[in-house]
């Protein structure tokens, strides 16, 4: 589109949503989601408080969007990481790496312990961040299948349960990044390691007793 053309209505709600998504996030990283008004957020981002409730019925659900985008970039990288065409521990290796580094930013750590802090004191957004984090798993499910399909593994366990033992493990380096910011991100890399060689032992032993 070149700079003299009008911008489509879409385009224009579009620009106006990302404007309000990335002055939010600025805003409850400084303030928390409690500290941050809507009028403080539309005011950031340039505009009205009429235009925050055009594209978002909350503060909670402007979060949840931004979730929801954050983790569908993540997750279409890690699909790309783990095409099956390299060393399986290697691709393993690359896309937990990946995903440290995209958990770690920064500002998108500060906002994660904002909200899971906000959840556990509100229900009901609770239940919305639970249903959020059961499809990312899910989504995330898919794409362990595939690669597993493609390098001809067979997992010992269900891809399910493998996938919610992958996302906790991050959560619980994640909390510990914020007490010891330190911690390195191979840390993370050398610990999905170590859980998928024990996954082969695992299904190796399976086969020896099958």
């Amino acid at each position: 589109m070149s700079s003299g053309q009008a911008l489509t209505r879409r385009e224009k709600q579009q620009r106006t949503r990302q404007s309000l998504i990335k002055a939010a996030s600025e805003m409850f990283c400084r303030h928390g989601l409690d500290g941050a008004s809507i009028d403080d957020v539309a005011q950031a981002a340039g505009y009205t408080k009429g235009a925050f409730y055009a594209n978002f019925k909350s503060k909670e659900e402007l979060f949840l969007v931004m979730l929801d985008e954050r983790f569908s970039e993540e997750l279409e990288r890690l699909d790309e990481l783990l095409a099956g065409t390299h060393e399986p521990q290697e691709e393993a290796a690359a896309a937990a790496a990946d995903f440290i580094s995209f958990a770690t930013d920064e500002a998108w750590q500060r906002l994660s312990v904002q909200f899971l802090a906000y959840a556990a004191r509100n229900d009901e957004f609770r239940q919305e961040l639970a249903t959020r984090q059961q499809a990312m798993r899910d989504r995330m499910a898919k794409v362990l299948t595939r690669w597993k399909e493609g390098i001809g593994a067979d997992f010992p366990l269900p891809v399910s349960d493998i996938t919610a033992m992958t996302f906790f493990m991050a959560d619980g380096f994640l909390a510990g990044r914020v007490i010891e910011p330190e911690l390195r991100d191979e840390l993370y890399t050398t610990m999905v390691g170590v859980f998928l060689r024990g996954l082969q032992a695992l299904a190796d032993d399976q086969a020896a007793n099958s």
